[in-house]
């Protein structure tokens, strides 16, 4: 178990940690592409709906 925790410790000292520059872009990607796609799904699903509803309204047109 110790040489286990060694051989982790050594691995960690190996990791290139990310500058706060890097991180900041990095963070900035993954916001915009969170943004874009919160945006698609609430086109699509407001598109679905208000499609939804008008078929609902046409077949209740028909029905009557």
């Amino acid at each position: 178990m110790i040489q286990f925790l060694k051989d982790s410790f050594r691995e960690l000292s190996h990791v290139v940690w990310p500058t706060r520059e890097e991180t900041r872009a990095f963070f900035l990607v993954v916001l915009i592409i969170l943004i874009t796609f919160w945006l698609y799904l609430f086109i699509a699903s407001t598109f679905f709906s208000e499609w939804m509803l008008y078929l609902k309204s046409v077949v209740e047109s028909f029905s009557n």
